[in-house]
């Protein structure tokens, strides 16, 4: 059998037989085709343009050449078209106030008062400051008198700020004379009080509180140790103050 037999009827032109012979023929038809198109697009365009003209020719056109400036019009008058001014108010006279207006009175009927002066007393001076005599009292500049000192008998508060240049120290251990509970001892009680001291000019206390105790036996042997032990003062420079001393006494059975 041969390659011819195996070929089926009317394929013998398929593929590229039958491109090549009809190649003509296709590029005529789609020549015609091409020119087809176009002929119809410039028809599209030639009535769309004649519809639209058309439209155009029905309405009137005014149109008038002009060959000099004189065919042409007056500006209009800025005079005429200024606004006319506002009518301006009527004056009516009036009448002028009475009041504040000063009135002489002859001297005669003035009273006679005196004027308060601001003059204020100043204390005696014997002018003894070291300004010498007939300087300012004090030796202060102006005159003014040295401001007083404050007063060393009044009680601080424990939050109130006191400057020290030293501060006050016990002249004993206080912990050593902290004298146990016998009931803490036999209960096995052990803990921390922490109280605060006013310490006094001379050294000596003045008052003793208790700002924190873990048991409440602890507390006056505290007070009773604290109140009996002097102090060196605390001192602002060489002046002695009044301030508050805090400390924290341990109660250990360890230690006894």
């Amino acid at each position: 059998m041969s390659l011819s037999d195996l070929t089926l009827k009317g394929m013998e032109q398929y593929g590229g037989i039958d491109i090549k012979k009809n190649a003509e023929k296709n590029t005529y038809m789609g020549f015609v085709y091409s020119v087809a198109l176009h002929a119809l697009l410039i028809l599209i365009y030639v009535g769309w343009t004649w519809i639209t003209s058309e439209d155009d020719s029905k309405v009137p056109h005014f149109r008038r050449k002009i060959t000099s400036i004189a065919e042409l019009a007056p500006p209009p008058s800025t005079s005429q078209d200024m606004a006319a001014p506002p009518p301006s108010a009527p004056t009516v006279d009036v009448a002028r106030p009475t009041f504040g207006i000063p009135v002489p009175v002859p001297d005669i009927q003035a009273p006679n008062q005196t004027m308060p002066t601001n003059d204020i007393p100043m204390p005696p001076s014997d002018n003894t400051g070291p300004a010498g005599p007939g300087g300012p009292p004090g030796g202060e500049p102006g005159g003014a008198p040295p401001p007083p000192p404050p007063p060393q008998d009044k009680e601080p508060s424990e939050d109130e700020f006191i400057e020290v240049s030293e501060e006050p120290k016990p002249t004993e251990n206080i912990q050593t004379k902290v004298q146990y509970p016998e009931t803490a001892k036999r209960s096995g009680l052990e803990g921390k009080v922490t109280f605060s001291a006013l310490i006094g000019l001379d050294g000596r206390v003045l008052n003793v509180k208790i700002d924190k105790a873990d048991y409440e036996v602890f507390k006056q042997p505290v007070i009773d140790a604290v109140s009996k032990v002097r102090f060196t003062p605390a001192r602002n420079g060489q002046t002695p103050v009044k301030v508050w001393y805090t400390q924290t006494i341990s109660f250990k059975l360890n230690s006894r």
